[in-house]
């Protein structure tokens, strides 16, 4: 066969790969058989420009020979997994990066863990914008989308975002009696800070900017965060 009898199916697949994911030249064709990294490769430079042709890699995480600056740009931008973290780093690490289609079964929570997380919001198209930049960029996929709700997950745990006929209207406030916000582990101080440097392109705030990243004290290196519809989110470094 020649490449461009295989042209569709590697674009058809690189297209499918989500936000902050990778896979290699070799992934795609183990996955779709009869071709080699190879022709994957020449495939992706004659006709990739149209699909994103960063999410596809070296085995060792490097990205595409001639295109590592841009590679890098859409890898922060997206949040992908990388050795060293956003910031620092220039490799995608495979073992957290790479995209698993048919994952398995997510395990059983514990006890006492949450189990899910419901937001209910007024603009399901906006707020289902700002919930999932952010959320891809902590590590969780899309699992579910029945028009005026999305699920994402992670492990056991899944948030939904919902904007059903049972939503009373009205803009969200975080400062009235219930919750007032969200705190999820952020990674390292580089990643909540890569975040950080993109949130307005998600549709977010950094709030209190005069004290960020210590608004929370003086040894809890955090960020906090508005959506457009008034949720807050703080995302927390690791210690150290």
């Amino acid at each position: 066969m020649s490449v461009e009898d295989h042209a569709a199916r590697v674009l058809d697949l690189v297209a499918r790969i989500p936000s902050g994911r990778v896979l290699a030249y070799g992934d795609i064709a183990q996955r779709l058989g009869g071709m080699g990294p190879r022709t994957v490769g020449t495939v992706m430079s004659r006709y990739g420009s149209d699909v994103p042709w960063w999410r596809v890699i070296r085995s060792d995480g490097r990205p595409p020979q001639g295109l590592e600056g841009e590679a890098l740009e859409h890898w922060r931008a997206e949040g992908t997994p990388m050795v060293g973290g956003l910031v620092e780093g220039a490799r995608a690490d495979m073992r957290r990066a790479r995209w698993d289609e048919a994952p398995t079964a997510a395990p059983a929570g514990t006890r006492g863990s949450l189990h899910h997380i419901e937001i209910w919001v007024e603009d399901i198209e906006a707020a289902g914008r700002q919930w999932g930049w952010l959320l891809e960029r902590l590590g969780y996929r899309l699992g579910d989308d029945w028009g005026h709700g999305r699920a994402w997950e992670l492990g056991p745990l899944y948030v939904v975002v919902e904007s059903g006929p049972d939503v009373t209207r009205g803009r969200h406030e975080r400062t009235r009696a219930g919750v007032n916000h969200l705190a999820f582990h952020g990674g390292s101080r580089a990643d909540v800070d890569a975040v950080v440097a993109h949130c307005a392109s998600g549709g977010w705030t950094l709030m209190f900017s005069d004290t960020h990243p210590y608004a929370g004290g003086p040894d809890h290196y955090a960020a906090y965060l508005a959506s457009g519809e008034g949720f807050e989110v703080e995302l927390v470094a690791q210690a150290g």
